[in-house]
């Protein structure tokens, strides 16, 4: 009987061994939501594969360049009759098996510019593909921050609204036990009652929007487990910096200098006109220079000439064939396109087109990074106008309720006056945690405009 009580409690902890650690829960920082993210991220693994891709393409740009080397072999089975008329008409009946092999190589000396035009078009391809590797990244980064700090935002304000619950249910009480010495009215109890219950919705409410904002933020990390990670507490940047953000001229001008897609868009006008170089290069001839070994061999099966057995008593080895008779060929040719069915007329009026697009894409995208510095930095003071109102907002608001408060237990004031204070307050409290939050993102919103990296 013992033993099997024992057994039973060792079950019941190892169970319960399992169950806490099934349960163990991770705690994520704002720099470990954007690690996840930076790995795990759609845009980001796209972006990655894309700068593998333009690597790959600068490589077999460059191999144009180089000569190649091609080997070959083959085997081919004659039989049957040929009839040669070159010495007198002979009918000759032969089965035999052949044997050959060639090495060669070639190398362009020149493509009329094309393979140059390719490899430098190639190489600013790489280099785009890398500033919007970079851009996808900071674009990630500032997305999750933003969802982080809305989970922070969300969590303060359910704290805030838990204390305003406290305090209605305490009220609640105290009215109770007036109520029942006949010190306050039963209609006061009633209007608390009521209070409270709307208190309560607010806090449920509020305790939702928290749990789906962290569900979200999760998401964006491609993690489905919400129970199983806590996102981490942060201390809120909410103080106004005008020598980093307060001058707009001088963000404008580092969004200039910095801002990789701008890079990228300048990139492309110049990719633009190495590709109308490189089809351009239809008109001009090309010339390749080529060097090969040829050997090959025979063996006959039978052999006749105008019906006499022909077939010799011995025949040198295959091998012996293919080592003896190699004979190499040297060449440098030249070919010149006179009419293409106006294939290079074409690529090259598509190709100006497309320059002239890129030339458009690069002025607007110099007019959107302008009219993003500008919105991020008028957001930026609105930010700082309204830290500093709050504040007042607050202060103000909690001597309010604290002189109500007391004329109220006093009886000097009813309730209807109390309440109101009571919620001017909780509004008060909860406009500052939200300008705090917001003037901390619309610096992350500044950097991310400037091209600075968002952290």
């Amino acid at each position: 009987m013992n033993k099997g009580i024992l057994k039973t409690a060792v079950v019941m902890v190892l169970i319960a061994g399992g169950t806490a650690e099934a349960q163990q829960v991770t705690t994520l920082n704002l720099q470990d939501c954007v690690n996840i993210a930076l790995d795990k991220s759609t845009a980001a693994l796209k972006g990655n594969n894309n700068v593998a891709l333009a690597g790959a393409q600068v490589l077999a740009a460059y191999g144009q360049f180089l000569p190649n080397l091609v080997a070959g072999a083959g085997y081919n089975f004659d039989k049957g009759n040929n009839f040669f008329s070159s010495s007198g008409g002979a009918l000759i009946d032969e089965a035999k098996s052949q044997f050959n092999y060639q090495l060669t190589s070639s190398v362009n000396i020149f493509s009329g510019y094309y393979n140059y035009s390719s490899w430098k078009a190639s190489k600013l391809n790489q280099q785009m593909s890398e500033y919007t590797l970079e851009r996808a990244k900071q674009q990630i980064t500032l997305d999750v921050t933003q969802s982080y700090l809305q989970v922070i935002l969300d969590r303060k304000i359910v704290a805030l609204d838990s204390a305003n619950l406290d305090i209605s249910l305490k009220r609640e009480d105290q009215l109770k036990v007036l109520t029942d010495i006949g010190r306050k009215a039963k209609t006061d109890l009633y209007q608390q009652q009521a209070q409270t219950s709307n208190d309560k919705l607010v806090f449920i409410s509020a305790k939702n929007r928290l749990q789906n904002d962290k569900i979200l933020l999760l998401q964006k990390l491609r993690i489905d487990s919400a129970d199983s990670y806590e996102i981490a507490d942060i201390s809120v940047d909410d103080g106004a910096s005008a020598k980093q953000y307060g001058n707009r001229d001088a963000l404008l001008q580092t969004a200039m200098d910095e801002r990789v897609d701008l890079k990228s868009a300048e990139l492309n006008t110049k990719y633009a006109l190495w590709n109308i170089k490189k089809y351009k290069s239809g008109y001009l001839p090309s010339v390749a220079f080529s060097v090969g070994a040829y050997n090959n061999g025979a063996f006959f099966h039978d052999l006749a000439i105008n019906g006499k057995d022909a077939l010799p008593v011995s025949q040198e080895a295959i091998p012996t064939q293919l080592y003896k008779y190699t004979y190499g060929l040297a060449a440098i040719t030249a070919s010149w396109n006179i009419f293409d069915r106006f294939y290079t007329k074409s690529a090259v009026t598509t190709a100006k087109i497309n320059s002239t697009n890129a030339n458009i894409d690069l002025k607007d995208a110099q007019i959107g990074v302008t009219v993003g510095v500008k919105q991020a930095y008028n957001d930026y003071v609105n930010a700082v106008q309204k830290m500093e109102t709050v504040d007042v907002g607050v202060n103000a608001a909690e001597k309010a309720y604290e002189a109500i408060n007391g004329r109220y237990k006093e009886g000097a004031s009813d309730f209807i006056t109390e309440a109101n204070a009571q919620l001017v307050l909780l509004q008060a409290q909860q406009n500052r945690v939200q300008a705090s939050v917001n003037l901390m993102l619309q610096k992350k919103v500044i950097d991310y405009y400037v091209g600075a990296v968002v952290k």
